[in-house]
């Protein structure tokens, strides 16, 4: 199973921070992360006013605890952040992270920011979102297709289906990702039915 690490920017809006948990819950791939990664996504989300602090505090410790066993702790990759390189010192501890965390791929949406022939000197290889996920549902169609009725199974409030999340998820930025996804669905719909939730 694949190990990624996940850059901040992508871990909102919650579409796809659901999305990456769930694949990994599901064991589609593993997400990596550290204390630095998740103190920065609650500052952010805060600031954005996505999410007031308390709210904020309540997920990043949820998925502290739920994902604990793939924690790169800080002592692991210290000793490399001063090895990478670019504008920003945040994206230093995130690389510095995935190396020691043995991810293959690092999921970005600022990819200028991370030198690519650096970091493909240990072994990652830095993507966007929406090429990512397209290359998840090519390697395994079935199962990333499970995920989403499964999440659809646990949404409540407000209530979804499989294809209003994959329109959620068109919307947080994965069109091509959303656009494929439909078609499976559509070919699918005969083995889940109309999964709503309350079904």
């Amino acid at each position: 199973m694949a190990r990624v690490f996940i850059d901040t920017n992508v871990l909102f809006p919650f579409s796809v921070m659901d999305l990456m948990l769930g694949l990994s819950e599901d064991a589609i791939h593993t997400v990596v992360w550290s204390d630095h990664l998740l103190d920065e996504w609650e500052r952010v989300i805060v600031r954005e006013h996505h999410r007031s602090a308390e709210a904020a505090s309540r997920i990043s410790r949820t998925i502290r605890e739920f994902f604990a066993d793939t924690r790169v702790p800080e002592d692991d990759y210290k000793h490399l952040i001063d090895r990478m390189e670019g504008p920003d010192l945040d994206d230093h501890h995130h690389m510095a992270a995935a190396i020691a965390g043995h991810a293959l791929t690092l999921v970005t949406w600022n990819l200028g920011d991370f030198p690519t022939g650096l970091l493909s000197e240990y072994g990652l290889t830095v993507t966007d979102p929406d090429s990512y996920l397209c290359s998840l549902l090519t390697q395994c169609p079935r199962e990333v297709v499970d995920v989403l009725f499964r999440m659809a199974a646990g949404k409540r409030r407000p209530p979804m289906n499989a294809s209003e999340i994959v329109d959620a998820l068109d919307r947080a930025g994965v069109p091509v990702f959303a656009r494929r996804c439909r078609t499976h669905l559509a070919a699918t719909s005969g083995d889940h039915g109309p999964y709503r939730p309350d079904a």
